[in-house]
């Protein structure tokens, strides 16, 4: 039971990234359209990917960490 308390539940880090990724998203259609910069606009949208990834691979570090 008590290894049960050690254990790193993980999810927030996980659950930002997604956060940040979905403002990379609409960041990246509002600038692609709405400012009319379509490579700034697309060079923003390509960090969504880049920020689930990251907050997983966060999230689970964590969880090693606290094993």
């Amino acid at each position: 039971m008590d290894d049960k308390k050690n254990q790193y539940d993980g999810g927030i880090i996980s659950q930002l990234g997604l956060m940040a990724s979905f403002g990379s998203i609409f960041g990246s259609l509002y600038i692609y359209f709405i400012s009319d910069d379509q490579m700034l606009g697309i060079f923003v949208g390509l960090w969504a990917p880049t920020l689930i990834l990251i907050s997983k691979e966060i999230d689970k570090m964590m969880g090693w960490m606290a094993e």
